[in-house]
């Protein structure tokens, strides 16, 4: 698995990926094209936004598709970031999306591990955190990585509306210092 920028051509794919899991979604509506690709420009392509992302991608081997002719390929599978970054509080917002293909296969775990990894120890932040929805079909996902890396985690109440009902969500924080001894 790598980072890498960006580009433009994938935003249509992150938007149809969000359109998969609007209860995941802090943003209570769809996003259009438009609005996706504005972000794309206002923020992901601004180096003075509070926010960095990168696309995530895995190597495909061709065998695993019965193909022997051709070299392996990479696939762009998600999008991860660091948002509302600030820097003289050397904190961050997670931030997460999976092809749903891609769901359920160790990407997600892996993803978060370079992230804190780069978050931590590359551009030097003290608190990396999050929140997700009870609702959420990765809210376990969520627990699991909380309880690997040692995170603070808060149960808060009726924190999304969906669907008509108010659903409580897991805020968490993962903690450079608790980081680092979890690694060891």
């Amino acid at each position: 698995m790598n980072f890498r920028a960006l580009k433009k051509e994938n935003m249509r794919q992150v938007l149809e990926w969000r359109s998969k899991c609007p209860e995941a979604l802090r943003t209570p509506f769809q996003l259009t094209e438009e609005q996706q690709l504005s972000f794309y420009d206002n923020v992901i392509c601004n180096r003075n936004a509070d926010a960095k992302f990168w696309a995530i991608e895995v190597e495909i081997k061709p065998e695993s598709y019965g193909e022997t002719t051709c070299s392996p390929f990479n696939k762009f599978i998600g999008m991860i970031g660091l948002e509302n970054i600030q820097w003289t509080n050397r904190l961050a917002e997670i931030s997460i999306i999976l092809d749903p293909e891609c769901q359920g296969k160790g990407y997600g775990k892996e993803a978060i591990g370079i992230l804190l990894d780069k978050g931590f120890n590359q551009m030097n932040l003290d608190n990396i955190y999050g929140e997700t929805y009870v609702c959420n079909p990765a809210y376990e996902f969520w627990g699991k990585m909380c309880k690997l890396y040692n995170a603070q985690m808060r149960l808060l109440p009726y924190r999304k509306y969906y669907n008509g009902v108010y659903y409580d969500s897991l805020y968490f924080n993962f903690n450079k210092g608790d980081y680092i001894k979890c690694r060891k």
